[in-house]
């Protein structure tokens, strides 16, 4: 493997033997390291093969954007789930789980926690699943000295509920890919934008939307808290974005038959006003 480019100590562009370009993995792996210079296999922890466009290209987008903490976080979380467990996860985990932790020791920091309602049924239903997250959120808290909340061990556990190849939740693909296209359909009419699908903003938003189907399909949506402050301040900062989500509401009513909570709300709004921020959407 030939370095091209150093996106962090623990990512690099590289191409290998066969004239592929790969992203490769490992902890202090890009430091130090020049164009040029020659990587051994003992270095590399994982390789993603630019053949999987999406995935490694957010990668390098997201190693532009996050410090090299949260990757490597999101590393020993998965090797725990691995190990532990034996898990075969898809790769897209590495891309999502560094995400979800850098943005959530973001939000903690600047005092904003959302409660999550749906921790009680998962630890109850996905034992495996809700132990990775307390892993997660103990090592999170000694890694970043930021108290993370137990709300946190629900959310790590549906990441790695949706990442497995050989998961049941997997059955029912064709109905989440249907739900998603849905909810794209709704936002992309209200505004009247084409997705940048090079974003970042929209692979969060599509992973969102990911995990909602499943809680959806297999009865985990979340119940309304009774502090409803955040829902009433998302819906005068955002009223247009908000109009959106509400649609979307009405849309699940019709079709599920299910009354989505506030809180759900509040996460679709936050989504969406995300992604037409970086699509070049209306604003309010």
């Amino acid at each position: 493997m030939q370095v091209i480019k150093v996106l962090n100590n623990s990512l690099l562009l590289a191409v290998d033997k066969e004239g592929y370009e790969v992203v490769l993995m490992g902890k202090g792996i890009g430091f130090n390291k020049a164009i040029g210079h020659k990587i051994g296999d003992k270095d590399i922890e994982k390789t993603f093969v630019l053949k999987n466009r999406d995935v490694s290209r957010n990668i390098i987008q997201l190693a532009n954007e996050i410090d090299v903490e949260y990757f490597e976080m999101a590393k020993m979380i998965i090797d725990y789930a691995i190990d532990k467990y034996e898990m075969n996860l898809m790769e897209y985990i590495y891309l999502s789980l560094t995400d979800h932790i850098a943005q959530t020791v973001k939000r903690i920091q600047s005092g904003i926690v959302i409660p999550n309602l749906y921790n009680a049924v998962i630890r109850q239903f996905n034992i495996r699943e809700y132990d990775i997250g307390a892993f997660a959120t103990e090592l999170m808290k000694e890694k970043t000295g930021v108290s993370i909340p137990d709300e946190e061990i629900g959310n790590i556990a549906i990441h790695f509920i949706n990442a497995q190849k050989d998961n049941a939740y997997q059955k029912n693909d064709n109905e989440i890919s249907y739900f998603v296209n849905s909810i794209l359909g709704i936002v992309k009419d209200t505004f009247q934008i084409d997705f940048d699908v090079r974003k970042i903003s929209f692979n969060r938003f599509i992973i969102h939307l990911q995990s909602f189907s499943h809680r959806l399909i297999h009865n985990l949506m979340t119940d309304d808290d009774p502090n409803d402050h955040l829902y009433t301040q998302v819906s005068t900062l955002y009223p247009k974005e908000k109009n959106c989500s509400d649609k979307i509401a009405d849309y699940i009513k019709e079709k599920y038959n299910i009354t989505i909570s506030h809180q759900e709300i509040v996460y679709l709004t936050i989504h969406i006003r995300k992604t037409l921020m970086e699509s070049g959407g209306e604003l309010t």
